[in-house]
């Protein structure tokens, strides 16, 4: 904001005031607001699974927390900068995401009335890192790839990923290293592009990306059946019956489950609650009779896969 240093420039006092004036802000345009101190442990662990927060500014009481219902929008205040205003959707409408996003910077602009955001004619907008300056925005796609990952074709396409400017998080080189075949592409800091050309260059290589997967899972599927089915055997068969499950184990399970689903292999299960499945077993459980954390996990994911099952044309492949 104009005239207020940055987070890591304030006071104790100064960043009471710039936490109370956002926040009676993110309040007037309908926000729930509340100070992380205040959050029980579970929650807070699942707002850091989710990604909505990091686990550094969750270690924070005095942090802030501000999501709107019915709404994929929430902020984060004094983080990096002094409000970070962010949204998340499913799939790749990139642009449904910047929108929302767009129309919380109106509104809060309109909210918090005589303090405007820093911003410059050259520069665009102030941030606290100069790479960061300009649009301001910063954009990902995480996309479950599998399929190049047991196919050893994952290097070939994010390496071509990466040539075209954009960055890349996860190990491709196996299937259990990548974190349950996990990959984010994101835009890089240091840009010019106007935002929706930006978007528009990052939803094109993420659907190239999904793509290649798509080509990569039916060859598999026709061509070498064993191992793909092997794997999507193994996750059904791991989340019916485990008993104890690590979180990077529950990752791999559910990489494993998500790829059945989507080949048609199983069934009883939306592709929408198997990518759920994935933050959710991460989150820690709440303390029970002494139960052993991967216990809980493992008792969770049972329930969850209940109604889970192998296709008629696979039951007995």
């Amino acid at each position: 904001m104009v005239g207020t240093r940055f987070p890591h420039a304030l006071g104790s006092d100064e960043a009471r005031d710039s936490r109370a004036s956002l926040g009676a802000a993110a309040r007037a345009c309908g926000y729930d607001v509340a100070r992380v101190g205040d959050l029980d442990a579970p929650c807070r662990s699942n707002l850091a699974e989710r990604e909505l927060y990091s686990r550094p500014y969750l270690l924070d009481d005095d942090n802030l927390a501000a999501l709107k219902r019915d709404s994929a929008a929430w902020l984060a205040v004094n983080d990096a900068n002094h409000l970070s205003m962010r949204a998340a959707l499913p799939g790749l409408d990139l642009e449904a995401a910047w929108d929302i996003v767009s129309a919380a910077d109106d509104q809060l602009s309109d909210c918090l009335g005589d303090r405007p955001w820093a911003f410059d004619a050259g520069f665009g907008y102030i941030m606290s890192e100069a790479s960061r300056c300009g649009s301001g925005l910063s954009a990902r796609v995480t996309v479950h790839a599998p399929g190049l990952a047991i196919s050893g074709l994952a290097e070939t396409a994010f390496k071509r990923a990466m040539e075209a400017g954009f960055v890349v998080s996860g190990s491709y080189s196996s299937l259990a290293a990548s974190g349950g075949s996990l990959f984010d592409l994101s835009l890089p800091y240091a840009r010019r592009d106007p935002e929706r050309a930006a978007l528009g260059r990052l939803s094109s290589a993420a659907r190239a990306i999904a793509e290649y997967e798509r080509r990569a899972r039916a060859e598999l599927l026709s061509a070498s059946p064993w191992d793909i089915l092997d794997t999507i055997g193994r996750a059904a068969g791991k989340a019916a019956g485990a008993r104890l499950l690590s979180r990077d184990e529950a990752a791999d399970i559910c990489s494993g489950l998500r790829l059945g689903l989507a080949l048609g292999v199983l069934e009883g299960l939306s592709l929408e609650a198997a990518t759920d499945l994935w933050p959710a077993l991460r989150v820690k459980p709440a303390q029970a009779d002494g139960e052993p954390e991967a216990a809980r996990r493992a008792t969770s994911l049972r329930l969850a896969v209940a109604g889970l099952r192998f296709s008629q044309g696979y039951i007995d492949v």
